[in-house]
């Protein structure tokens, strides 16, 4: 079945079903990838994945633009698991780092090389990771949303990013 976003929109307000599974398999696979970026398990993004959906269906109603209906659905799901990772309690944030070097790595990795080097971090490095690399916030933007100093921002994403560089050269070479 092809149906418009506009369509989708629509049937989704009326809580028709086959519009919802239009819209759930359209954007599922999107969504599963934002939650296993920030989930530390397969199960547990399969468990934001669901809450995404659920808060996606409760809160159609207040998208105006159809247009930018990926977009509501992506912040919708970033949002989820921001408030899942404070509710667990992991989303602590030391105030003690303050390094940060700027060196970019342009490693011939795949994406899910990435997700799984993503797993040999803290969940506040993944976190951080995300929301800088991923999401392409800057340091303030992330700052601001996680309540804590951009120093902060900078010195988890350092060590989210040499974690992951060391993680994925070991893979690599076991791999050879």
């Amino acid at each position: 079945m092809s149906i418009d976003y506009a369509q989708m929109v629509q049937g989704c307000r009326h809580h028709k079903p086959a519009a919802q599974r239009a819209l759930y398999d359209e954007f599922a696979p999107m969504v599963l990838g934002i939650c296993r970026r920030y989930a530390a398990s397969r199960d547990e993004a399969d468990d934001l994945m669901q809450d995404s959906f659920v808060r996606v269906f409760e809160k159609i109603g207040t998208l105006r633009d159809t247009a930018k209906l990926q977009g509501w659905i992506y912040s919708t799901t970033v949002n989820i698991c921001l408030m899942h990772l404070r509710k667990k309690n992991r989303l602590i944030l030391g105030d003690d780092i303050d390094s940060y070097s700027r060196e970019e790595v342009d490693l011939p990795y795949t994406e899910a090389e990435i997700v799984e080097a993503m797993d040999s971090v803290t969940p506040a490095q993944r976190l951080v990771f995300n929301l800088c690399c991923v999401e392409e916030m800057d340091f303030r933007q992330v700052a601001a949303k996680l309540n804590c100093s951009e120093s902060n921002v900078r010195g988890l994403l350092s060590r989210a990013r040499a974690c992951m560089r060391e993680y994925l050269i070991k893979s690599k070479s076991l791999k050879v």
